[in-house]
């Protein structure tokens, strides 16, 4: 894991020179640009310049595979003809690096799995993608062709920025990799109003683009810079009769997570868990322990080469003694998790005057806003983890969105054809399904005309707008929210068509929602941002693409399962009974919780003073698009009223102070 800047000379301007001069300016700039992400790899640090200076690779590394200098960046193939930075890790490495070496000869320098990027571009080319399999985002010169790419995982697990600045082409792990290389931050409002940062390729920020997840960006040498899709999620066709027995169904995910699992437990340190007190996280911790401990294959916990690593969990507890609300504190629940498992576990306290001291650094490491402040819980207990000695742990992001498991899916769930199987919730009778289908109906009044029929038929496209900016705080004379319109533009017309007329309404809301707030929210301020803050790699079982494959091909049924004895609906049901041999029984008679902090807080409390000193009428005119003589009544509501709607856009507004201060941006221009 690691942090990458890139500067390619589009324009072949020659404004600092192809000469030696030229050639140090270019250096010391992207030396400057790493200092900004030094945080994403504190071991080592490369640049490699094209003799042209057309081309310059930055690399800082975090050292996970091959601990030696054979794994330092930038990295090439022998013929000097092939060089690249690299960001996150590729799995099956043993697999394709001994292809590569039986079938083209190739030679390793080193057992990084990062030089598999080297190999398989020099012998497949853009094809490598079909090859890859984990998180990364990575960026190849090919001084054959002249050609850059830039690629991005399937899912988004790994940032990746791009932008133009003064003739030239700048990617990046992190926007502020960006200042170093000439580049002056300004607000993106068309981002801000529209949510285009969340539900397209834009970014808070005028110009910056993200590499989406599944896509790929190639620059040429006559400068024509273009994105092309490599991978997309897909989902069967909702008229298809299942033929498999539901024990085959359960068989099919345990094994594949179970292997999902094994893979990302490997590694040259060692390697640590998050455990929230959820199912999520529960059948991550309990699988990696039955791998580690009871499958008798010696699986341990990174430190390859060694005894097995102690397993090790994490969780953090929210404290709200001195007043306000408690969040969903379900550190006890992960406390007798690990107890049951027989595992080390450290639980971290976390109150009030912790989450307003760190809100500032977590907000500018996230580089975009978060209605709560759950992100800086996880900023926290990143650091926690760190302090401990660790580099790597596995999450149990993603299974919410490939499983099912938020409330907000349930309308859609009941929306399926009438000739669904008596199995199947779009054929409940009962009064939640009649509920839900009154739900489900009355939300497409609410869907503006103009987004087509392949948003009106996911009431989800609701909930991923819902705690947004109320539009009266938006200044005057910025033009109308139109959040929704957005969210169907950065839709692809495949995708769309199939939501229209192939994947049943449940597959097309966890489309919408796997490709906007996952990608660019949970995977970013609950991932990436606030892990690698302090040099911490975080793996995502639940993202494997081998798993996600296979479940997106399962029926709607036996995700959002339908009990007609309780007349009830279980999420995420099939990994609910894959998981049970490795689960706290526990967990399957509770109510599930989303990890979150506490939304309402006292007044004169640390986070009170903090949003006092930041919310000024002096700092909302310097952001200029928010109408002050509605914002002002914010922090009443949000404290003395205690409204959570008021402490949600406060939030969001100190957190637009706070971008603001950090990237000493100029007012909005409208």
């Amino acid at each position: 894991m690691c942090g990458i800047s890139v500067v390619v000379d589009i324009e072949r301007s020659g404004s600092r020179g192809r000469n030696d001069k030229g050639r140090r300016m270019l250096h010391e700039e992207l030396d400057k640009s790493l200092d900004a992400i030094k945080h994403r790899g504190p071991d080592s640090r490369g640049i490699w310049i094209s003799e042209d200076n057309y081309v310059g690779l930055g690399h800082c590394r975090l050292a996970i595979q091959d601990l030696s200098s054979d794994g330092d960046q930038p990295m090439h193939d022998s013929a000097n003809e092939i060089h690249a930075v690299v960001n996150g890790e590729i799995y099956d490495y043993a697999v394709l690096r001994e292809k590569l070496s039986r079938e083209f000869g190739y030679v390793f320098k080193g057992h990084s799995d990062s030089e598999l990027v080297v190999a398989l571009y020099k012998h497949y080319g853009l094809s490598l993608f079909q090859h890859l399999r984990g998180e990364f985002a990575f960026c190849v010169y090919d001084s054959r062709t002249g050609m850059v790419v830039a690629g991005r995982d399937r899912y988004g697990i790994k940032p990746l920025f791009w932008t133009r600045v003064q003739g030239r082409l700048l990617l990046g792990a992190e926007v502020k990799a960006f200042v170093a290389l000439g580049w002056q931050a300004e607000w993106d409002t068309h981002g801000l109003v529209d949510e285009a940062w969340q539900f397209g390729s834009g970014t808070l920020f005028k110009g910056v683009q993200k590499v989406r997840p599944g896509h790929y960006l190639t620059c040429t040498p006559s400068g024509a810079v273009e994105t092309r899709e490599y991978w997309d999620v897909e989902y069967t066709d909702q008229r298809h009769v299942e033929q498999r027995s539901e024990e085959e169904m359960v068989v099919g995910v345990r094994t594949r997570l179970l292997d999902s699992i094994r893979q990302r437990m490997r590694a040259d340190v060692p390697v640590g868990i998050y455990l929230s007190g959820g199912i999520d996280s529960s059948v991550v911790a309990g699988m990696a322990h039955h791998l580690q401990t009871e499958a008798g294959g010696g699986e341990g916990l990174g430190s390859q080469g060694t005894a097995p690593a102690a397993m090790t969990c994490f969780s953090v507890g929210f404290d709200m003694a001195g007043g306000g609300d408690v969040g969903r504190d379900e550190s006890a629940t992960a406390a007798r998790t690990a107890a049951w498992l027989g595992v080390q576990h450290h639980i971290l306290p976390v109150g009030e005057a912790e989450l307003a001291d760190k809100l500032e650094q977590a907000v500018y490491h996230a580089e975009h806003h978060n209605q709560n402040l759950n992100f800086v819980g996880k900023f926290l207990l990143s650091r926690l983890v760190h302090a401990h000695g660790y580099r790597v742990v596995l999450t149990g992001e993603g299974a919410d969105e490939q499983f099912a498991g938020y409330p907000m899916f349930l309308p859609d769930a009941v929306r399926g054809q009438a000739e669904a199987d008596a199995n199947s919730v779009t054929a409940a009778d009962g009064a939640m399904a009649r509920l839900l289908h009154q739900r489900g109906s009355t939300a497409d009044d609410q869907i503006p005309p103009a987004v087509g029929r392949e948003l009106r038929a996911i009431g989800t496209a609701r909930a991923l707008s819902a705690y947004q900016l109320a539009p009266e705080c938006w200044h005057p004379c910025l033009p109308e929210p139109r959040p929704l319109e957005t969210l169907a533009a950065g839709l692809s017309p495949p995708a769309k068509w199939n939501m229209q007329h192939r994947w049943h309404p449940l597959h097309s809301a966890l489309y919408a929602w796997t490709k906007t707030h996952l990608a660019n929210s949970i995977l970013s301020c609950l991932g990436d941002r606030t892990e690698m803050a302090h040099s911490l790699e975080a793996r995502t079982p639940f993202l494997d693409h081998h798993l996600t494959s296979y479940v997106n091909g399962l029926p709607p049924a036996v995700k959002l399962r339908h009990e007609p004895s309780t007349d009830t609906f279980t999420e995420k049901w099939i990994l609910r009974e894959a998981a049970r041999p490795f689960v706290l029984p526990e967990l399957y008679a509770r109510q599930k919780h989303a990890y979150t902090a506490p939304m309402l807080y006292r007044v004169d409390g640390p986070l009170h003073r903090l949003y006092c000193r930041l919310f000024t009428q002096a700092s909302v005119a310097r952001l200029g698009f928010l109408d002050w003589n509605v914002v002002n009544q914010l922090p009443h509501q949000a404290f003395v009223q205690q409204d959570p709607r008021a402490m949600r856009s406060l939030n969001l507004c100190c957190q637009w102070i706070i971008l603001s201060t950090k990237f000493d941006m100029p007012p909005a221009c409208c």
